[in-house]
């Protein structure tokens, strides 16, 4: 588990297409990487940028519509450029490296604190990925299609991806994520930490039918995640105890796989469906009360 990127100069380094997709942009990237592509920043300035200098970014949450990141959904691109300027010579990259040094992005304590400026190394996509900090909504993604902003953290394995996303997204993991995040955000938000990844308990994902995960993470996929509340069955505006929990039928088909591998009974799988939401509840509560 591993930061996301942290460029120094994030108005710099995202950029937007210009009349296409990200989509688009990578379909001409893998053809021609040569393909001049319009992109624009967030500092006002709109140009074009060789196809193989841009790759596909997770920039936000917002962007990410459902359980698996999808291409189609993500909305910026990053400067991945790992050329010197001598064998940029005669590049649009160049030209782009250029303005910003005349913005004086060059200057700012993380990019001058690498051998060049505009190399942001050369970080893997990862098969997973989650938040830096929770609300009341919990999700872990699959990824496989995009970098991220330091907004997220990247997840690597060497398992079944299918296994291993049903594992993360079960309510024993988010059971395990409440017990092990800290309190100290706005609003009740939970702060996790990367050293407090390894403190989550998920079942190995050896464990698991790989067909059988594989079709539950599809239907999921179909659509956003909702609140905790909402996935749990629970009106978060009456006691949780007083109410008998209701997930909803794919939230309860991935649970009740992990729930069937350790074999709880019936009860003991309310138990965790009642403490996830009552932890978040008291969570949120607590902070709107001071």
């Amino acid at each position: 588990m591993r930061f996301g990127i942290k460029t120094g100069a994030n108005e710099f380094f995202y950029l937007k297409p210009v009349g296409m997709s990200v989509k688009e942009v990578v379909e001409i990237a893998e053809k021609n990487p040569d393909t001049l592509i319009p992109v624009k920043n967030g500092a006002g300035w709109e140009g074009e940028i060789e196809a193989e200098f841009l790759k596909p970014v997770i920039k936000s949450p917002r962007e990410l519509k459902t359980i698996i990141v999808r291409i189609e959904d993500l909305n910026h691109l990053v400067f991945m450029c790992h050329k010197s300027e001598r064998e940029l010579k005669g590049t649009r990259a160049l030209e782009y490296i250029k303005w910003g040094e005349k913005q004086g992005y060059h200057k700012r304590p993380t990019c001058k604190g690498r051998e060049r400026w505009w190399d942001l190394g050369e970080p893997q996509v990862s098969q997973a990925l989650c938040m830096m900090s929770y609300n009341d909504r919990h999700i872990f993604w699959l990824n496989n299609r995009g970098l991220v902003d330091a907004r997220f953290y990247d997840i690597y394995t060497h398992k079944n991806t299918y296994n291993f996303i049903i594992c993360l997204n079960s309510s024993i993991s988010f059971l395990s994520v409440e017990l092990n995040g800290r309190v100290n955000l706005g609003e009740g938000a939970l702060d996790f930490k990367v050293y407090e990844s390894h403190e989550i308990v998920i079942l190995h994902p050896d464990c698991l039918n790989n067909e059988v995960t594989k079709n539950v993470v599809e239907k999921l996929c179909a659509r956003p995640i909702y609140s905790i509340f909402t996935e749990l069955g629970f009106d978060p505006n009456k006691p949780i105890r007083e109410q008998e929990p209701n997930p909803l039928p794919d939230r309860k088909a991935l649970d009740d796989i992990i729930f069937d591998v350790l074999g709880l009974t019936e009860e003991e799988r309310k138990e965790v469906y009642y403490a996830v939401a009552e932890l978040v509840k008291n969570r949120l509560e607590k902070a709107r009360s001071v």
